[in-house]
């Protein structure tokens, strides 16, 4: 699927918006402080929550793309990763990411910050994102190599997304996933040396940095769903998004720490923050 004929993109915009608005109405609006408890249950572990809302949304999703692009295979949140989280082989090939409610925990304690995601990639990486808040009844998006923007549905205007280049140590994120003694160390720095916000969605933190209401995420793990739209959308309007050990760009194969910034120089800064050159694990990051 080509991305650089600008009636390409307009028609993808238009897919993706569509099937946003409709599966926000149809379903996760009307669950919104209306799911009973049988319908949430946990995955891996007791605080990896997930709802019927989640379900149904995904298989909306799925469907619809499907509709559109039966030749694009489909990695969902709920759905594309067995148990235990093993990965299958991702080849060259186009595929979908969805993440149909991120910031799940949040949605079923009736907290605003939660979001849907979907992201085509080619070649193991992302290049269109797209962030919808059913709350606030609009979306960030980008396409590789054209930017990155705001699209209010009220309006129906649209406006380009650009970082400022100021920075402070103000961000947000977490380090679970991060292996000892490294992950200790990096929560002590974070506690020390930064003011963090925490938010409980990757999407929504991803709006945060484009917006310059924060400065930086720090992931301790990754997976498709969040992270190809957040290191896009990121990268997009100005920003930084890299794995945090070897500064590779994201794609579906990458493992470990992300750190996303709203510029490089603050990107180098952080990482130096949380783990220093004198500190005796900073080995981890070589």
């Amino acid at each position: 699927m080509e991305i650089i004929n600008l009636k390409s993109r307009n028609y993808l915009l238009s897919l993706i918006r569509n099937i946003f608005c409709n599966v926000g109405d149809k379903i996760i609006l009307p669950y919104f402080n209306n799911l009973k408890p049988s319908e949430i249950t946990t995955k891996d572990d007791d605080t990896d929550f997930v709802t019927l809302a989640d379900k149904k949304s995904e298989n909306y999703i799925a469907e619809q793309l499907l509709k559109k692009f039966d030749y694009i295979r489909i990695i969902g949140e709920e759905s594309f990763f067995i148990k235990n989280n093993k990965k299958v082989s991702f080849d060259n090939n186009y595929y979908w990411t969805i993440d149909p409610i991120d910031g799940t925990k949040n949605y079923i304690n009736s907290n605003k910050n939660f979001c849907s995601m979907i992201s085509l990639i080619y070649k193991k990486i992302s290049i269109a994102s797209f962030i919808y808040f059913p709350i606030d009844n609009d979306m960030i998006f980008a396409f590789k190599g054209f930017g990155a923007y705001e699209l209010d549905f009220k309006t129906n205007i649209t406006k380009q997304i650009f970082i400022s280049n100021k920075f402070t140590l103000h961000g947000t994120g977490g380090t679970k996933g991060i292996p000892e003694p490294y992950r200790s160390e990096i929560l002590k720095n974070l506690k020390l040396n930064v003011k963090r916000t925490f938010i409980g969605s990757a999407g929504v933190e991803t709006k945060y940095l484009v917006k310059n209401k924060l400065n930086f995420i720090i992931h301790g793990r990754v997976t498709p769903w969040d992270h190809s739209p957040l290191a896009l959308i990121a990268k997009e309007a100005g920003g930084v998004a890299l794995m945090m050990r070897d500064r590779s760009e994201f794609n579906l194969l990458s493992d470990g720490p992300i750190l996303a910034c709203s510029n490089q120089d603050g990107w180098n800064k952080i990482r130096d923050l949380l783990l220093p050159l004198s500190s005796k694990n900073r080995n981890f990051l070589i």
